[in-house]
């Protein structure tokens, strides 16, 4: 209370029942001035409102059931964003990960630290591994990743399919300056540092939007989709399983988002194994006939409402000759939510592929209705990728049944 480097905090809550809701660690106050800070270690938006959640008690304690509390009131109280620069490696806390969904389904942005367990892959933290937040991974000063900053593919989906591919962003995260509990600024590192200045960066792309079309525009999935799509990939390396999509361009951004018409899309928007080493593990590891499936786990992003349908996505080959070389098996969550579904996709090299050496090209298409269009004065609905030409639609009905959506 008091913090000179704050403004604009409007309001402070303990649900750790010690009915205190001063920081008396640090990490609390130094995320919130990454933020907000309005004097001397400047945050990214010091205009914007805080509320300040506590949930940990002194001896850093807490529970699932204090952070149920907060979350609900966080929706009671209507939100806009929230940070978590917590996680930890169970994805299996129902209670919490219902809430978190909840909580976004309720329009509100969730960005998340992935956490600091790296470098060994599969070490994503929860809930910044859920599809529908914003997880955040860490990069060093001279943009390349941080040896601690946790690596996805998530593990969610395993043994019965593919981990889907994470973290979504990365940026800075080794000695970054920020407010200290008491007075001044210190140096912090860890992805509890990368996860709120995105989340200051999706408070400046928010009031680019007239406050009037936020409704219509801001969502977690129209968020997410400005900002993956701008993203810019590390010039010196690393896998789509350690920098996601890369590092955010703020400017970039906001000016899709200022354009930005409610529509469906996916990410990773390509699966290309021959790009190296961004494609990771099948790098090393090319398909080949006999060998087994390579597969992968698409998520789905809907930016025209909370909840709506996948219809029938169907995979297009470059050529025919492509579509003779590998059997393609899609299989897809038949809903989105909140604001998020999911698109598998499984390759296997034929018997006429025994001898190729080579690429196959092919892209999958499909549309999205929305249920509940965040402009209830319309409708929406949107097509991924381009529609192939009758002749295209010929051939693959022609070349082999397995080609369609199983």
């Amino acid at each position: 209370e008091g913090h000179p480097h704050f403004r604009n905090v409007k309001s402070r809550t303990d649900w750790t029942g010690e009915h205190n809701p001063d920081d008396r660690v640090g990490h609390g106050t130094f995320v919130a001035g990454m933020i907000a800070s309005s004097a001397q270690c400047l945050g990214f938006a010091p205009d914007a409102e805080l509320h300040i959640f506590r949930v940990f008690t002194e001896n850093q304690v807490s529970y699932t059931s204090w952070f149920l509390d907060a979350l609900n009131y966080a929706i009671f109280t209507d939100m806009n964003i929230i940070n978590l620069s917590i996680g930890g490696p169970d994805f299996k806390d129902q209670p919490f990960i219902d809430k978190v969904n909840e909580l976004t389904a309720h329009n509100i942005i969730l960005v998340s630290a992935i956490g600091n367990d790296g470098p060994i892959a599969g070490t994503l933290n929860n809930p910044a591994d859920m599809d529908n937040v914003l997880g955040v991974g860490g990069i060093t000063p001279d943009g390349t990743i941080a040896q601690f900053s946790s690596r996805g593919m998530t593990l969610w989906e395993l043994p019965n399919g593919a981990g889907r591919f994470k973290p979504d962003l990365v940026t800075l995260s080794v000695n970054i300056r920020g407010s200290h509990f008491k007075y001044g600024c210190r140096p912090l590192s860890g992805t509890s540092v990368a996860a709120p200045i995105i989340t200051g960066v999706v408070a400046l792309l928010a009031s680019v939007v007239p406050r009037s079309a936020r409704h219509a525009l801001v969502n977690p999935a129209s968020i997410k989709q400005v900002l993956l799509e701008t993203a810019q990939r590390l010039p010196h390396g690393g896998s789509i399983f350690e920098q996601g999509q890369g590092v955010p361009h703020l400017t970039a951004a906001a000016e899709l988002l200022q354009s930005y018409t409610p529509r469906a899309s996916i990410t990773p928007p390509r699966w290309d194994t021959s790009d190296c080493p961004y494609a990771g593990p099948v790098c090393s590891n090319p398909l080949f006939y006999t060998r087994m499936p390579l597969k992968a786990n698409f998520t789905v992003l809907n930016g025209m409402g909370v909840a709506g349908r996948i219809h029938t996505p169907i995979w297009v080959p470059s050529t025919p000759h492509d579509a003779k070389l590998v059997d393609i098996s899609l299989s897809f969550s038949s809903v989105t939510w909140p604001w998020s579904g999911t698109l598998a996709v499984t390759v296997a090299a034929r018997a006429a592929a025994a001898h190729y050496r080579g690429v196959v090209e092919g892209f999958v298409v499909f549309n999205v209705t929305s249920l509940t269009p965040v402009n209830l004065a319309s409708s929406y609905s949107s097509s991924y990728s381009h529609h192939p030409s009758a002749s295209e639609y010929n051939n693959i009905d022609s070349q082999n049944n397995n080609n369609n959506n199983n």
